[in-house]
């Protein structure tokens, strides 16, 4: 499953997306290649509740210095084109991420009940 690349804010580029994740990276980062591998993997079996997108922190340092992105790759999820708290900062492996993503989709569905 193919990853959208965002180049503008996600809080405006998300509006009418339920669920996101996107996932802040650099084109030098060795984790974020090795994380871009089970993103695919994830976008794919989350297809239908979360959509998956890509923004490379350093040609948008202003918008990832706005989501406080630090290192990476940093993984936020969007619920109703707002930042959950909860990032998900340099995943070691497609477990952890996944796990992660559940999580946080647990958080979305309780956000749409109030």
């Amino acid at each position: 499953m193919a990853i959208s690349e965002l180049t503008e804010d996600p809080k405006t580029a998300l509006k009418g997306t339920p669920a996101a994740v996107v996932v802040f990276y650099t084109t030098w980062c060795v984790d974020c290649k090795a994380s871009e591998e089970y993103e695919n993997a994830l976008a794919g079996e989350f297809a239908g509740k979360v959509e998956f997108f890509r923004m490379d922190a350093v040609n948008l340092e202003e918008i990832a210095d706005k989501y406080e992105v630090e290192r990476y790759p940093t993984w936020i999820f969007f619920s109703k084109s707002h930042a959950l708290r909860h990032k998900l900062i340099e995943p070691v492996a497609e477990g952890e991420a996944r796990n992660w993503v559940e999580m946080r989709l647990s958080d979305h569905r309780r956000n749409l009940r109030k």
